[in-house]
């Protein structure tokens, strides 16, 4: 059985690290406040992760009913 070459957490996981990232820039040159955005935005993550839990859930059932 192989596994698929980009799990969903690594690609959510590598597009947040990026955004923060740049985020993190942008408040080093000052043209955003990062501490009121994060402080508005941070339930997304929590969506996010729950988005992600369920994509998990359902690609292990379809490969089950594949095997």
């Amino acid at each position: 059985m192989s596994r698929p070459a980009f799990s969903p957490e690594g690609v959510t996981f590598g597009v947040c690290l990026v955004a923060l990232g740049v985020l993190g820039t942008l408040a080093n040159l000052g043209r955003i406040e990062l501490l009121p955005l994060l402080r508005t935005w941070w339930p997304l993550s929590l969506v996010l992760w729950g988005v992600l839990e369920l994509v998990e859930l359902l690609l292990r059932r379809s490969s089950r009913g594949r095997s």
